[in-house]
């Protein structure tokens, strides 16, 4: 005998005290990924660098701004800055343990051969002056970065899997045991080829984590409550970036602020103890006690008693047969796969363009945020982790913004117009920068709010658009594609050497695009779940009531609130949402 969790959830409380503890408590490992997953803004910042000049610079004590420097290293044309890579050579004769003007040729530059002396007024280490990430050797920066949402990627490909196998709790212990060992791993390590592996391994865990504990939050509370419960962990999210940014000001040395966000993930090994499993996971594997036990317990902390008659309900499905008439009908949920979804050329388009948006979301959020310490112009040294620290802030407005517009103007336009209007905002910072580094201050923040807007509604959109024998299915895959974005985007400040205001430029314009494109979707506000083929294609299409003789409209207007009847797109039908149904086999139809 199985039970009826949703209707049973409606009777002891969608969101009593018991789901809101469970909840919060799965949502404070979100503060340390979010702070695990940005650490690289800090922990791989550049440092201003220069040459190591020999016989002037003190080779166990360097001093960037040394006085000899205006002498020895050559300032770039287009700034005031010292050139980083070059430094003057030394003219012939000059012996090299002297020190003064003449002893160098200002019309002769070299390649710096003697390693680099950094600046450390803003940041006292980081992996770039540690391991000597400089000059031909940058790109490997960035490379970690890359190779840390290489991890995200593949956590996102094996989490579902493994918790779906082992259940949901349990693949929430290995990720956290694995995150806080390669976490705090990442803070001893003596080489940069080990310093990416446990950084891999870090994304992975997280991303199990993560994903995991945002289903089995969801697992615990009502219909009603899913879209507050899909919003809610990332605000814990962006509160991580916060304190990361807090904690980055305080410390400014990488291997202390990698301890730092990294331990307290141990605590976390306690949940074993008061979260329970799933029951719908435990339902779904045949568990149907160890279910009941945990409805029940959910039940006395709520102060509700779960009626008798509904936990031996059986709960079941009705097949149906496929129509012969119209072939885009599959009436039987469980004879959905991925390859009748690439049969329809509708469905299969929506997917793909949503692969495309995904890609954009992620390129554009994580680029902003990699970038954000270089935003303005530097008048302190507080100066990066007061603008990471804002960025951060701009995404609880965001979130705020996709929470309420998907609530009353649909999932359609709120992505749709979130990607627009973060595309012209980036586009604007771009050329705002043009006349100076402070203007482009507020339409960077204001994009950064926009694509956060855009994160938080996709994850909701995508769900609800297409039928449940694949949701999971393409969810994953859309997250999984997001992450070739993500990969791309410690590479988009390169883009800056070619023309300065070139990455946001790219930004606004790819986000533009993705935002246009969110015109042929269909809405799904206020839609049920599609479960069918058919129903997915047909999602969000203007429905008509025809009322039949056998029933007055306010009947039908109530069985069709209540889910017990659906209406077709054909004027002439009126379906029971459980058992067969007719459809009209007219072209025109199929061609929609």
């Amino acid at each position: 005998m199985a039970m009826d969790i949703d209707g049973i959830f409606r009777v002891i409380g969608e969101f009593g005290p018991y789901q809101r503890r469970i909840f919060f408590l799965l949502c404070l490992p979100a503060v340390l990924i979010g702070s695990a997953n940005l650490a690289f803004v800090f922990i791989a910042a550049v440092p201003k660098y220069r040459c190591m000049i020999p016989g002037c610079d003190n080779a166990t004590y360097p001093v960037y701004n040394a006085p000899f420097v205006n002498y020895t290293v050559p300032h770039l044309a287009n700034t005031k800055e010292w050139d980083e890579c070059h430094r003057f050579t030394r003219r012939n004769g000059t012996i090299t343990d002297t020190c003064i003007a003449d002893d160098f040729n200002s019309n002769e530059t070299e390649i710096c051969g003697n390693g680099s002396v950094f600046d450390e007024s803003v940041y006292t280490s980081t992996i770039v002056s540690e391991f000597g990430l400089t000059c031909h050797k940058s790109w490997e920066g960035n490379m970690a970065q890359t190779i840390f949402f290489g991890g995200i990627l593949a956590g996102a490909l094996i989490a579902g899997y493994i918790a779906d196998r082992i259940g949901r709790m349990m693949t929430i212990m290995i990720g956290i045991v694995g995150m806080a060992s390669f976490g705090i791993s990442t803070a001893l390590v003596s080489t940069l080829n080990s310093f990416n592996f446990v950084r891999f391994m870090t994304a992975v865990m997280a991303t199990t984590v993560f994903q995991t504990a945002f289903i089995l939050g969801t697992e615990f509370v009502g219909p009603n409550y899913r879209v507050f419960c899909g919003t809610m962990p990332q605000y814990f999210f962006a509160f991580g970036e916060i304190l990361l940014g807090l904690i980055s000001w305080w410390i400014r040395e990488w291997r202390m602020i990698q301890l730092i966000i990294s331990a307290p993930v141990s605590c976390f090994i306690f949940y074993w103890f008061f979260i329970p499993e799933s029951p719908r996971w435990l339902q779904a594997r045949g568990k149907h006690h160890k279910a009941l036990v945990v409805m029940e317990k959910i039940a006395k902390t709520n102060k509700k008693t779960i009626p008798r008659e509904m936990l031996m309900q059986q709960v079941h499905e009705q097949s149906r047969e496929r129509n012969d008439i119209d072939s885009d009908v599959v009436l039987d949920p469980r004879n959905v796969s991925m390859l009748d979804v690439l049969k329809k050329p509708v469905l299969c388009t929506r997917m793909v363009l949503m692969f495309y948006i995904w890609i954009v979301v992620a390129l554009v959020y994580y680029g902003l945020s990699l970038n954000s310490v270089t935003l303005g112009k530097y008048t302190s040294t507080a100066a990066p982790f007061v603008n990471f620290i804002l960025t951060s802030l701009a995404e609880f407005p965001g979130y705020s913004m996709s929470w309420y517009f998907m609530s009353y103007i649909g999932r359609k336009y709120t992505l749709m117009f979130s990607l627009i209007f973060a595309g012209i905002s980036c586009g604007g910072a771009g050329f705002a920068a043009e006349y100076g580094p402070n203007y482009s201050i507020i339409p960077f923040l204001l994009g950064k709010c926009f694509i956060t807007s855009a994160f938080g509604t996709i994850y909701v959109f995508v769900t609800e658009m297409f039928p449940t024998r694949v949701r999971s299915t393409i969810l994953g895959l859309c997250s999984t594609t997001a992450r070739i974005g993500a990969m791309l985007a410690p590479f988009s400040s390169s883009l800056g050497y070619v023309y300065g205001p070139l990455p946001m430029i790219v930004f606004g314009s790819l986000s533009i695009v993705a935002g246009v494109l969110n015109i042929v979707m269909p809405e799904t506000k206020d839609t049920t779940l599609p479960e069918t083929i058919s129903e997915a294609i047909h999602l969000g299409r203007a429905q008509m009531v025809s009322i039949q003789e056998s029933g007055t409209s306010e009947e039908i207007q109530g069985l069709l609130s209540e889910g017990i009847m659906e209406i077709d797109n054909s004027d002439e039908l009126v379906t029971d949402s459980h058992g067969p149904a007719i459809q009209d086999d007219s072209d025109e139809e199929d061609e929609q």
